[in-house]
């Protein structure tokens, strides 16, 4: 994504004579300007509205009309015309294809008839791993066709995954990426061991072109290129329903058109198209599917349910956890940022989606993934990012490949690197067991240092929820343990290669020096000078909530007062009340005084849908470190519309003996993004095995020389403040002595 630079460069006051189709990017800050953009044009490109702005195909008249409005717009897309002609130029003069175990034949964008070649030729390499089969039949009579790869024969019981692209007809990246898929599964049948390990257990079934139609309406002409839908007459001078607007699970609501002549048209009932009756037999016929992706491009999203509702659903939680190592892996792999996160709250609110189907209706995992890119190309993508797109989205499809064929899947609802000493810790975590599989036992397993595993059997709390605790260690211990799911297929392990490499926690001691819950908030400043935010500044209070913004506080009940960015009214948009123009700083007096082991620890909520990267609007945390100089420590970027704690080690930032202080820098320095935040409950506490709060001199005791410090300081400010109420006196003595020795 280009960043407000380009903004700039484009000019976007000036409307120059244009004799072609664009691709603008519009800002929309309010639900009126994005009425105004939908009356101009309903082809949105970017698949939903990222960092505040979209991307539409406008023809020369939309965008005469576009510039009398008062959007903020660039163009991003000069000449949709002369992209696609040079395309099928290229295309009409095809280079020499390699054999099957040749990416010579990703250099470039495959045809209907060349796809169905390519899968017989992956069939014909390796029979016993790979066969094919046929969907059903399209409105226009042709085969919907897919390939089966597997160790296991047909037939076998077996978990089951579903890979499918196009969809939507003009999106042949997806379709290229499905089709490495299929290409790197039976290429790598035997040498990858991880490929081998999937299956050996799985049947994945790849699904490259589900819109054959309209696939192979967009090859016809260049005038056809960027066709979306299927190929439907409807009767009154249009064609097409859109696909993914036609399933049958909250079929009809938001983000579907009644409009035959919509891009998003949904047909006139659900499974009205015999493209979507043919993948929901498909489905039906199948109950050991256990999961699902269903690629798209572009915007590099990994999306999940829900997309008909801005509602968390049920296993929320556990798409997270998936989705998020599937972006990890992604970029682990040398590939771009992919944005990890619900239909309905990252995108765009959409009803009648597969993804919503294939969960709601099916209780199978589903998600949709939006390949390259971010709308330099749009749909257009040149060549030379086929294979660098399929190669990360490959790298993400095994990580869903293994997660989601396991006996369950595994999210632990906190894993805490410090446990308190002599204290026992108790471990909670969801365990969702697979469609297919099934889980005998659910145990939490740990051990100190090399010596025998101990297992505890997990207690079931409801709703997959299960918990164990871990036992008191003593300070300084070191505790490895892990999450075991024991069932069918193969068992579940948290984390992932948690009988290799477990989770590793420290017990230390734990003294909460001080705790701020905004209930009251002296000294703390809720804005600075050289604050460069024109709205949405920080303020304390009792917060309205948005899709964006917490409603309630985090502290327990009677607690209602949290640190919030600006203040919406009831019924308000999520955009009404966030920073806009800059920085906006939240800052906190002296919290105590720098000690051998101190955590700075807070809850956070933080909303910022601007999808670029790098990331202009992340949030930095900032503590007072050497020289009086404020440090970052951890900047918060990702969206998290929930509270969350974070805790932060200050050792080596803060100088010992240094007063402690906290400061957190809400930004909206990106074009047009939504950037809500939220702190409570700060805290400042002494973590170790020899901590104690008086032990100036970090001997590891409190003893004569401690007092000495103390007394030399009475009646003064210093670090022998310990009750941080800003002098040295009886109160200070008495914390002293109550830890002497």
């Amino acid at each position: 994504m280009r960043d407000m630079a380009a903004v700039l460069l484009c000019g976007c006051l000036s409307t120059p004579a244009v004799c072609a189709d664009s691709v603008v990017r519009v800002w929309l800050d309010s639900v009126r300007d994005v009425r105004t953009m939908e009356s101009l044009s309903d082809d949105m490109w970017s698949h939903g509205i990222h960092g505040g702005s979209a991307d539409y195909l406008v023809t020369p008249e939309q965008r005469e009309a576009l510039g009398r409005t008062n959007l903020k717009w660039c163009v991003f897309i000069e000449d949709v015309e002369s992209l696609v002609r040079a395309e099928h130029d290229r295309l009409s003069r095809p280079p020499e294809e390699g054999g099957v175990a040749d990416d010579a034949w990703f250099s470039d964008f495959k045809n209907l008839a060349a796809i169905e070649a390519r899968l017989e030729a992956l069939v014909a390499l390796r029979p016993d791993r790979a066969s094919l089969f046929t969907v059903g039949t399209s409105i226009e009579g042709r085969a919907i066709r897919g390939i089966r790869i597997s160790a296991l024969p047909v037939g076998t019981a077996a978990p089951a995954v579903v890979l499918n692209g196009t969809q939507h007809a003009r999106e042949w990246g997806a379709t290229m990426t499905c089709m490495y898929m299929a290409d790197r599964l039976v290429e790598t049948a035997d040498s990858d061991p991880v490929v081998a390990q999937i299956l050996a257990r799985t049947e994945v079934l790849v699904i490259p072109v589900v819109n054959v139609d309209g696939y192979v309406f967009t090859w016809a002409d260049t005038a056809n290129r960027l066709w979306r839908k299927n190929r439907r007459d409807n009767g009154d001078g249009t064609f097409g329903v859109d696909p993914n607007r036609n399933w049958g699970f909250q079929w009809g609501g938001a983000g579907a058109s009644t409009n035959p002549a919509s891009e998003t048209y949904r047909g006139t009932d659900a499974f009205s198209e015999p493209e979507t009756q043919a993948m929901r037999t498909f489905f039906e016929a199948r109950p050991n599917i256990v999961s699902n992706i269903d690629f798209h491009s572009y915007s590099q999203l990994v999306l999940s349910p829900w997309a008909y509702t801005t509602d968390a659903s049920e296993d929320g939680d556990v798409f997270q956890s998936i989705g998020s190592d599937m972006s990890s892996a992604i970029t682990q792999s040398g590939g771009l940022n992919y944005i990890v996160g619900p239909v309905g709250t990252t995108l765009y609110l959409a009803s009648g989606g597969s993804v919503d189907w294939v969960y709601g209706s099916r209780a199978a995992l589903a998600w949709t993934t939006e390949v390259r890119d971010t709308g330099n190309y749009g749909f257009v993508m040149p060549p030379s990012e086929i294979l660098p797109c399929a190669r990360e989205n490959f790298a993400a499809t095994l990580v869903f490949l293994d997660r989601t064929t396991r006996a369950a899947a595994i999210v632990p609802q906190v894993a805490p690197t410090t446990i308190v000493a002599g204290t026992p810790t108790t471990i909670t975590a969801k365990i969702r067991p697979s469609l297919s599989g099934s889980v005998s036992a659910r145990v939490l397993r740990w051990r100190v240092g090399s010596g025998a595993w101990n297992t505890v059997v997990m207690s079931s709390l409801g709703n997959n929820l299960f918990s164990a605790a871990l036992p008191a260690f003593p300070c300084g211990t070191s505790v490895s343990w892990h999450i075991l799911a024991v069932g069918t297929p193969v068992d579940a392990v948290w984390p992932s290669n948690g009988m290799e490499q477990p989770f590793q926690s420290v017990a230390a001691s734990e003294v909460v020096l001080t705790s701020v819950d905004f209930e009251s908030a002296p000294g703390w400043a809720f804005g600075i000078a050289g604050d460069t935010a024109t709205g949405g500044v920080w303020t304390r209070g009792d917060p309205v909530g948005t899709s964006a913004q917490a409603e309630d506080d985090h502290s327990p009940a009677p607690g209602t007062q949290c640190a919030f960015t600006g203040q919406g009214v009831v019924g308000g948009g999520a955009g009404a009340a966030d920073v806009d123009g800059g920085a906006t700083t939240l800052q906190s007096p002296s919290l105590g005084t720098m000690t051998a082991a101190m955590e700075l620890r807070f809850w956070y909520w933080y909303s910022n849908n601007l999808g670029a990267s790098p990331n202009q609007d992340e949030m930095p945390v900032q503590v007072l470190g050497s020289g009086g100089v404020w440090t970052t420590i951890a900047t918060i970027s990702s969206s998290q519309t929930a509270w969350r704690e974070m805790r932060l080690p200050l050792s080596g930032v803060v100088p010992i003996g240094s007063p402690v202080a906290v400061r957190f820098l809400a930004q909206d320095l990106g074009a047009g993004s939504l950037v809500e935040a939220a702190v409570d409950d700060v805290q400042l506490v002494g973590v170790g095995c020899l901590f104690a709060p008086a032990d100036f001199d970090n001997s590891g005791a409190v003893d004569g020389s401690d007092l000495a410090v103390l007394l030399s300081q009475w009646g003064s400010s210093g670090n022998a403040d310990l009750n941080s109420d800003g002098t040295v006196g009886g109160p200070d003595l008495t914390l002293l002595l109550a830890s002497w020795g």
